[in-house]
């Protein structure tokens, strides 16, 4: 089987991507990356967007993440130290995968060059663009999302955070067939893992992205075994989430959740 990976770049996605380059060798023949933080906008816009829908505490936050992880991998390089997860850079290189950039995915151009490499099968990873109906429809398989939550329960954006203010006991991860909408299409596959008092944003974040590699794995062997599941989701028990707004946050610290310290993030890497 031919595969197509598009996401958006991130510890907890390389985790996943980087499963299926070990365990698929040669299989992966192409990944799109999104160079964009919000559809649509520039870094700048997209900073001041989720700064006004957020507040300076969460766009803090994300920034010291997407920092800290950037600067350790280049600190890594500096002195040879072998990262436990690399880069989409290094993966280029280690799994002689080609590695394109795209600000859009449904361009002429990023649809052009999947075509040319003829998938039969495209994942999405963490992607944070809506896949339109000619890609979905491009490869002879079909395009599947990961996402970390149990569908139809938080269906959008930063499903952990949503989880922990609600006060509940487990998470977990979903792969699904891409339909039109967000978080919609039917199930192939769904595994659960508890919430601890202890959890954090970055301990539950990262035990999604190890649940979820694996559960990628048997994805791709229960589609190559034939006749894989196609499990409707039952749009009534949905619940849809967008970027948490400061009352939400206060909710959250009310309710005893942490997002984790950089060291947390630190020993991942």
């Amino acid at each position: 089987m031919r595969i197509v990976i598009l996401t958006y770049e991130s510890l907890y996605s390389n985790i996943q991507t980087e499963r299926l380059l070990k365990e698929f060798p040669g299989q992966v023949v192409g990944i799109v990356r999104s160079d964009c933080l919000i559809y649509g906008k520039s870094l700048p816009e997209g900073l001041l967007y989720l700064l006004r829908k957020t507040g300076l505490r969460f766009v803090g936050r994300k920034a010291l993440e997407f920092f800290q992880s950037r600067a350790t991998a280049i600190g890594f390089r500096l002195i040879g130290r072998e990262s436990k997860v690399h880069s989409l850079r290094d993966m280029r290189r280690i799994y002689d995968v080609p590695v394109i950039g795209s600000k859009d995915v449904n361009s002429p151009q990023s649809l052009q060059q999947i075509k040319a490499w003829q998938p039969n099968a495209v994942f999405s990873i963490y992607l944070n663009q809506l896949i339109k109906p000619e890609l979905i429809n491009l490869p002879s398989i079909g395009t599947l999302n990961i996402h970390p939550a149990l569908l139809p329960r938080h269906r959008g954006l930063f499903p952990y955070f949503w989880a922990i203010v609600n006060g509940e006991t487990e998470t977990g991860a979903t792969i699904h067939w891409v339909d039109k909408k967000f978080d919609t299409g039917e199930i192939l596959l769904q595994e659960k893992i508890p919430i601890t008092p202890a959890d954090t944003i970055s301990s539950i974040s990262y035990n999604c992205a190890v649940l979820g590699a694996e559960m990628l794995v048997k994805a791709v062997n229960l589609i190559e075994a034939g006749n894989p599941p196609y499990i409707p989701q039952d749009h009534n028990q949905a619940s849809y989430h967008s970027w948490p707004k400061p009352a939400d946050q206060r909710r959250f610290r009310k309710q005893g959740g942490k997002y984790g310290t950089i060291f947390e993030l630190w020993k991942h890497m």
